[in-house]
């Protein structure tokens, strides 16, 4: 019998890939508006970079969220994997 633990390793690995690129893309939001901030005196030709940085701030938090539950769903096929091997020895 051969035991394959792809299935939920895979996809806990491809959303942590996910989260990771989507933290990596709210902390470049968070930078450009910073910057947008700091370097724009006159603020009324700019849409609203503080609104640019909660965005990328709160984007950064549903990320580690996720990257959070996909550790946990890797961590749920290794337990099972483990288990399956216990009874089958």
């Amino acid at each position: 019998m051969q035991i394959s633990n792809s299935g939920g390793t895979y996809y806990g690995q491809l959303g942590l890939q996910r989260s990771q690129d989507s933290l990596q893309q709210a902390s470049a939001q968070v930078a450009d508006a910073s910057t947008a901030l700091q370097s724009v005196s006159d603020t009324s030709n700019v849409a609203n970079p503080q609104a640019d940085i909660q965005d990328g701030l709160i984007n950064a938090n549903v990320s580690e969220l996720n990257a959070k539950a996909n550790a946990k769903v890797i961590g749920a096929a290794d337990d099972m994997i483990g288990t399956l091997i216990d009874i089958k020895v």
